[in-house]
């Protein structure tokens, strides 16, 4: 039985491990079992019975058809893909590197929503809107700063979006495993945070029955911060599941992104300000915009800025 299973390997090797695969192997080693157990019930020799499985299941080619693989097999013939083998600790420090970048990420991006909570709290307090502003491009600076060094903690892992890879079955099953019990971890963040955005105006309508100013002042506070809260599970939640839709089904995978052109800047440091120029531009529009109210000037900031990006990348040897 051991040689049947070695040809069996040899068989399928260079295969996408695919479900449909797995279970196509799975099928013919059933048969070939019980081929070979009725031959030696009916009193041929184990080398015998052995030579005849092969023999009548050893074509692949012609198999193919019953099994359901008949695609598979003529496009792996077509089209042969040399795929980096992922091994199971690989796989696992991927996951655990994406998932810290998605938090990190999506905690910029939530400091982005609450950057005018400062200004809020300033003016109700009769502080100073100078700390408020202050508070405001403290929180906007932290943001950038993760929106700059995140993508550069990444830099290792990109072959496994740009390059053909392969995992192999048993890490595929843990991977669904995992899946499993993540999907209800899915649902509730996703839930509650949906439910956030929409319950965001319900503070607004509870802390307009105060009479006190300051209470009334917090509306908007408390709007920004069930935005951000709400936009940080959604988005938390929803990243972290296509992480194991990717690798799940990265064995199907035929076509494969192309890094971006603005990985081809020489200056690794000008690359990583230029990965999220704009999004920092849009923030200092809306807030500049917010704070002055004076829409009909601060739409000139994004000549400024269009005119800003060509002189940083002069200054810095690239082609403008």
């Amino acid at each position: 039985m051991e040689t049947i299973k070695s040809y069996l390997d040899s068989m399928f090797r260079g295969l996408p491990l695919t479900d449909k695969v797995i279970k196509a192997k799975s099928e013919l080693l059933q048969m070939m079992e019980d081929k070979y157990t009725e031959l030696i019930k009916e009193g041929k020799s184990e080398n015998e019975a052995v030579g005849e499985v092969i023999s009548n299941f050893g074509n692949l080619d012609e198999l193919a058809k019953t099994l359901g693989i008949e695609d598979i097999l003529y496009s792996n013939k077509q089209d042969k893909i040399n795929r980096h083998k992922l091994s199971f600790e690989e796989v696992n420090k991927y996951i655990e590197a994406k998932f810290k970048a998605i938090r990190l990420t999506t905690i910029a991006i939530s400091l982005c929503i609450m950057c005018f909570i400062p200004p809020i709290l300033a003016h109700s307090a009769n502080f100073g809107d100078r700390y408020g502003v202050l508070g405001m491009f403290v929180m906007l600076g932290i943001a950038i700063a993760l929106f700059i060094v995140v993508p550069n903690t990444m830099e290792q892992w990109k072959y496994i979006k740009h390059e053909p890879c392969a995992i192999d079955s048993v890490t595929i099953d843990q991977l669904k495993e995992r899946k499993s019990a993540f999907i209800t971890t899915y649902s509730i963040k996703y839930s509650l945070g949906v439910l956030l955005c929409v319950l965001c105006f319900v503070p607004a309508v509870f802390l307009d029955s105060f009479e006190n100013e300051f209470i009334n002042n917090l509306e908007g506070a408390f709007f920004f911060i069930f935005i951000s809260v709400g936009v940080y599970l959604i988005v938390t939640s929803i990243k972290m599941k296509k992480i194991y839709d990717h690798l799940i089904n990265i064995n199907n995978a035929t076509e494969f992104k192309a890094p971006k052109k603005s990985d081809s800047y020489k200056n690794p440091n000008l690359k990583s300000i230029m990965s999220i120029y704009w999004s920092v531009v849009l923030c200092i529009y809306l807030c500049i915009s917010f704070l002055t109210f004076r829409w009909d000037i601060s739409w000139l900031i994004w000549p400024v800025a269009g005119v800003g990006k060509i002189i940083l990348k002069a200054m810095n040897g690239e082609e403008v």
